[in-house]
């Protein structure tokens, strides 16, 4: 097993409780390993921000562990470690 720390940006509001939560998965679980297990423990409304159609993760999700993008690591392949800081988040614009 390994926790890992998720904090949850902008967009996300309503969906979850809090800003952050401790999530333990199983060892070697990836990011879209994580993301299901998200969706699991908070429900539909996690679910429709962070999976298009129930199935594909929607194209302006950003995730970063520890600090990179997962773009730039193995994308939602990214093996998890115990003590991991996931930040997930969506696009904001202003004006």
């Amino acid at each position: 097993m390994a926790k890992v720390q998720v904090k949850f940006l902008s967009g996300f509001k309503g969906a979850v409780r809090g800003r952050s939560a401790e999530i333990s998965i199983a060892g070697g679980s990836t990011v879209e390993d994580l993301l299901k297990h998200l969706c699991d423990e908070f429900g539909e409304p996690l679910r429709s921000l962070i999976f298009k159609n129930g199935k594909s993760i929607v194209e302006n999700l950003i995730i970063f562990v520890n600090g990179r993008n997962i773009l730039t690591i193995n994308g939602v392949k990214t093996v998890l470690r115990d003590g991991d800081q996931i930040i997930l988040s969506t696009p904001v614009a202003g004006g």
